[in-house]
């Protein structure tokens, strides 16, 4: 691809970690008030974690993201949730993205 979508809009907040599941690339949701956590497999997710340290994780909620998949996804809204070993999935239960780029294994969208 001849373009890059990164820094589009991106939101990142600092959370607490309700594990050590969470590491950076991973789909997460909130687990209780100002802690979020790794999401299971069919889990919507509330952003990635695009940085983890001592008990904290700094988490995309908006912008462009690249995200692992095993499917084969097309451009245009799509819904999205999370899936096993930090990847993602289409779903009719996920949220609704916009995907704007897919290469082999990887999906990009704007969350």
């Amino acid at each position: 691809m001849n373009i890059n979508f990164s820094g589009y809009n991106e939101n990142v907040v600092t959370f607490e970690t309700g594990s050590s599941d969470v590491v950076m690339g991973t789909p997460v949701k909130m687990s209780e008030s100002g802690t979020v956590e790794k999401c299971s497999a069919n889990d919507s997710f509330c952003g990635v974690a695009v940085n983890v340290r001592n008990g904290y994780a700094a988490v995309q909620l908006s912008g462009y993201i690249e995200m692992p998949t095993d499917e084969v996804f097309t451009v245009g809204y799509q819904n999205i949730c999370a899936d096993a070993d930090n990847k993602v999935k289409s779903s009719d239960s996920g949220r609704e993205y916009l995907v704007v780029n897919v290469s082999d294994g990887i999906v990009g969208f704007i969350l």
